[in-house]
């Protein structure tokens, strides 16, 4: 069975590995692993060079990724990819592709498959994030795809109401959190020497812009300055850097522009690896900002979480997660609730056992 794999950032190829890994060992599958997004920016770490260097399959590189972050700019990337797209599929076939996610140059890909009836299997689909247009692209994929691994209950009965059918939908929990319990995390000690950060107590950071009020960015990025700048006079602060989505390299620049005024206080990834990420997790204090890993791993991990801003509402939390505006003086009051408590010792909503063996026998069972 021949397997196409869609990977366009370093946050969905991290997610994928254990899949990746088992699915490349397996002799039921021919395994391509179809590289495009961030992976192929140089701005963005040129991470298809890690994809490279572990080795799970045949590698497709698809080009297209808008350099710029305008709102015409995605428009006209989302419209070259689906042109570049519409040539691959038109001269590779696959018994099914794998999509996860929804990012907009996720979306792309897809919507270029529609026309080759291609059999598209979406991996978290029927999640809510409404302060972000990916979560149009997230139902756009959806309505695209012909099987659906979803990680809640709630969330399958979501795709059931919007493909209008309960087939081929399977609550498989989150694949980014499976068999952490078993994972050979790097040394922490290894990963501070890599990414020259300090030996001291640090708390982790990610922003990404909101897409919906992109007007509101701006301010938005002023308040994270003004905060962060204050919380790095107490504690180191680890930032990884923001996607390329509209707007994003306001948070870019703020990054660096705190990294210039605190030198010693601030310390910028642009991309850890999944590995790397986890260690640098467990070792935090806990995570500032808006992204989904403060939402969906975090809690494996023991960690509270300060969700900053409206990019993650509607998405399933936790008991770990402590929701704020975009406030300076509300982000901060979580902060010194939050860094003297103990580990977070709930449990994780999007957790279930085995996730990728049964991904990997749904996926050699069906007939595609």
């Amino acid at each position: 069975m021949k397997i196409g794999v869609l990977t366009s950032s370093r946050a969905d190829y991290g997610i994928y590995k254990q899949l990746l890994s088992k699915l490349s060992k397996d002799d039921r599958f021919e395994l391509v692993i179809i590289v495009f997004g961030m992976h192929l920016l140089k701005e963005h770490g040129n991470t298809f060079k890690v994809i490279e260097k572990d080795n799970f399959g045949v590698i497709h590189k698809v080009s297209g990724m808008p350099n710029k972050d305008s709102e015409m700019e995605i428009a006209k990337g989302y419209g070259n990819l689906i042109i570049n797209f519409s040539e691959y599929w038109s001269k590779n076939n696959f018994d099914c592709v794998l999509a996860l996610g929804d990012r907009f140059e996720m979306s792309a890909a897809v919507q270029a498959a529609i026309a080759f009836n291609l059999k598209i299997a979406h991996l978290h689909g029927g999640e809510t994030t409404l302060g972000a247009i990916d979560n149009i692209y997230r139902h756009q994929i959806t309505l695209v795809s012909k099987i659906h691994f979803v990680s809640s209950d709630i969330f399958a009965n979501r795709v059931s109401d919007l493909i209008e059918s309960k087939e081929n939908i399977y609550n498989v929990g989150s694949l980014s959190i499976d068999g952490l319990e078993d994972l050979r995390l790097p040394k922490w000690s290894s990963v501070m020497k890599e990414f020259n950060i300090p030996a001291q107590n640090f708390i982790l950071v990610t922003f990404h812009s909101e897409t919906v009020d992109v007007n509101k960015n701006r301010n938005y990025c002023n308040v994270i300055y003004e905060t962060l700048e204050e919380i790095c006079q107490s504690i180191h602060v680890v930032i990884t850097m923001a996607n390329a989505d509209t707007n994003g390299s306001l948070y870019r620049e703020t990054s660096k522009k705190l990294k210039h005024n605190n030198f010693d206080k601030i310390s910028l990834v642009e991309s850890f690896g999944k590995e790397n990420y986890f260690s640098a997790m467990k070792e935090s204090k806990l995570l500032i900002g808006n992204t989904s890993s403060g939402i969906i791993e975090a809690a494996s991990f023991g960690k509270f979480v300060i969700n900053v801003g409206k990019r993650q509402l509607g998405r399933l939390q936790s008991g770990n997660v402590f929701n704020v505006d975009y406030n300076k003086n509300k982000i901060i009051k979580a902060f010194r609730q939050i860094i003297g408590n103990p580990e977070f010792i709930g449990a994780n909503k999007y957790y279930k056992k085995n996730t990728v063996n049964k991904i990997i026998e749904i996926l050699a069972n069906e007939r595609l």
